[in-house]
């Protein structure tokens, strides 16, 4: 077992180094974690999102969606949620517990709209709603738009649909698969302060 792993504030580090490395990367395995939620059916509901931005000195994980989505909705009535991130590489499980705020049409959403590409904004220019019915298989994207970006002018109407939902972490479960003993280690940050427990794996 590495030094790293005896020590928690050196794991902190490690995990805050994993999540910027996250965002970033593309084909890191961070970059795309599972996103969970309580449905209005009070269900479990997962999905996978893409991590967009990590706020390293506040603990703020941010992904985008579509405000006509249905966790949308959910997250309105419960935004107690959870992020699971796994790395098959290093064998790295995060377990992340946060609380999730809705940005719409103000100026943080304006600010990352402005610096987002168009095949990106084309993503929200769907005459459907996400998870609607359909006669076919289909995107919803307007068939004059296949295979090809709006122009700015276009891609501007998909901004009525753009969200940015932050996600504040309150909890972290890290674990480490390792053959020679598996590690746990539980990270509470909720009151601004840190509190490590080693927990059984």
């Amino acid at each position: 077992m590495s030094e790293i792993h005896q020590n928690p504030e050196t794991i902190l580090a490690e995990i805050k180094d994993l999540l910027s490395l996250g965002v970033k990367d593309r084909k890191h395995a961070f970059h795309t974690p599972v996103f969970s939620n309580i449905s209005n059916l009070n269900l479990p509901s997962s999905k996978t999102v893409v991590l967009r931005n990590f706020d390293e000195k506040k603990f703020k994980l941010y992904f985008h969606t579509d405000f006509r989505s249905k966790k949308i909705k959910d997250l309105e009535k419960n935004n107690n949620t959870y992020f699971l991130f796994y790395d098959p590489k290093i064998k790295i499980q995060l377990r992340i517990k946060t609380i999730s705020l809705i940005h719409y049409k103000n100026k943080l959403t304006e600010k990352i709209w402005e610096l987002m590409s168009l095949s990106s904004k084309k993503c929200y220019l769907t005459k459907k709603i996400p998870s609607s019915k359909t006669s076919i298989p289909e995107d919803g994207i307007p068939s004059y738009l296949k295979g090809v970006d709006p122009s700015k002018k276009e891609s501007e109407l998909g901004y009525k649909n753009f969200t940015i939902v932050e996600n504040i972490i309150q909890n972290i479960d890290w674990l480490l698969l390792k053959s020679s003993g598996h590690r746990r280690l539980n990270i509470n940050l909720e009151n601004k302060s840190k509190k490590f427990n080693w927990t059984i794996p």
